[in-house]
């Protein structure tokens, strides 16, 4: 498989995978939106909220990386023997 079809690949599947994550953390908004701030629950909700955004914070970087035009191997030009 070339590279370009494996990245696109990848790309493919960090948006499906970005796609659920997203409605996991709009429901988990919701939760904090509702939840009393004496709810023993909120720092757990808060925790949940923090790492599905960190979550999502590493899917982006991923799928910038595969966004990144291949560079063309460097040529390298061969000198004489001295």
């Amino acid at each position: 498989m070339e590279t370009k079809d494996r990245l696109k690949e990848i790309r493919d599947a960090l948006h499906a995978l970005a796609q659920p994550l997203a409605a996991v953390t709009g429901m988990v908004d919701l939760l904090l939106l509702e939840c009393d701030e004496n709810s023993p629950m909120l720092p757990e909700i808060k925790m949940i909220s923090e790492q599905l955004q960190r979550v999502l914070e590493i899917v982006a970087e991923i799928r910038r990386l595969a966004r990144e035009p291949l560079s063309e191997p460097k040529r390298f030009q061969v000198l004489p023997d001295l």
